[in-house]
C-alpha cells in the first residue's frame, strides 16, 4: 500500500475486552503490527488480545490510579513500524480510514499528524460540555504558546517513528495527549499538521472524570510553559 512503508497501531487498553475485537477487526490490510497495552485492566482485556494474535504489553504504572500516557508510551516505545498510529482503542477513532490519513503525512512530507475531531462534522457525536472543554484548553494553548490547534485533546495520532526521540514525552496520564502534540508542534525538525476525523460513537465505559481531566489540563499547560520558559533557548 505504501511502498516499503511500514505500519504499527498502537492501543493502550482499560477493560475494553467487550468490543476490542471490533475495533481489530477495523484496521485496514495493510497494518503490519497490532500492540495492544493493558493499563491495569480487570476483565478479559489481555485474554481477547491474546486470542486475536496480537502483541500484548502490560503497564501497571499509574498516577492517581490514571496510566493513559504510560500505556501509550510503551506501546510506542516497542513498536518497530517505520509509520505508528496511536489511537484509543474504544471505538472512537475512525481506524478503518487511515489509508487516507497515512497518504496524508506521506504525501505531504510530514511527520506527525494530530487526528482532530473539530471543526465537528457530526456535533451529536460529542457532548456540548466537552466541545467547550476543549475549546477552553485550545484558547489556553493559543495564548500561551502561539500555537492554534484545532484539536488539543485528541487521542489519535499518526508519525514517522523516527522522530520519538525527539518528542521527550513524559506525561503518565491524560496530560500525554496536549503533550505529545506541543512536543511535535514546537519542535523545530517536526514537521507538524492536523489531519480532520469523524468521531464514532463511545464504545464502553469511559475511565475519564471530564471536569477533573479538563482542569488537570488547564494546569499541567500552564506549569508545562513556565518549565519551557526556565530552559535555556536552542
Amino acid at each position: 500500500m505504501f511502498g516499503t512503508t511500514s505500519v504499527g497501531v498502537c492501543l493502550p487498553c482499560r477493560n475494553e475486552a467487550d468490543h476490542l475485537a471490533d475495533v481489530v477487526a477495523s484496521l485496514p490490510a495493510f497494518v503490519d503490527e497490532v500492540i495492544v497495552v493493558s493499563n491495569r485492566s480487570t476483565d478479559k482485556t489481555v485474554d481477547v488480545a491474546r486470542a486475536l494474535g496480537l502483541t500484548v504489553l502490560e503497564d501497571e504504572r499509574a498516577i492517581r490510579g490514571i496510566g493513559y500516557g504510560f500505556a501509550h508510551m510503551t506501546g510506542i516505545a516497542h513498536c518497530s513500524s517505520d509509520v505508528i498510529v496511536a489511537a484509543d482503542a474504544d471505538g472512537t477513532y475512525p481506524l478503518e480510514g487511515l489509508e487516507r490519513i497515512i497518504g496524508y503525512l506521506l504525501h505531504n512530507g510530514l511527520d506527525f499528524v494530530s487526528c482532530s475531531r473539530y471543526p465537528l462534522q457530526d456535533p451529536t457525536r460529542i457532548p456540548l460540555g466537552l466541545r467547550l472543554g476543549v475549546r477552553m484548553v485550545n484558547a489556553e494553548v493559543r495564548l500561551l504558546y502561539g500555537q492554534t490547534f484545532n484539536d488539543t485533546l485528541s487521542g489519535m495520532w499518526v508519525f514517522r517513528r523516527e522522530v520519538l526521540p525527539r518528542l521527550h514525552l513524559t506525561a503518565g496520564d491524560w496530560n500525554l495527549s496536549p503533550e505529545i502534540k506541543l512536543a511535535a508542534a514546537l519542535h523545530p525538525d517536526v514537521r507538524f499538521a492536523e489531519y480532520n476525523i469523524v468521531q464514532h460513537r463511545r464504545e464502553g465505559f469511559s475511565h475519564q472524570r471530564y471536569l477533573r481531566t479538563g482542569l488537570s489540563h488547564v494546569g499541567w499547560i500552564l506549569r508545562h510553559r513556565l518549565s519551557l520558559a526556565r530552559q535555556p533557548a536552542r
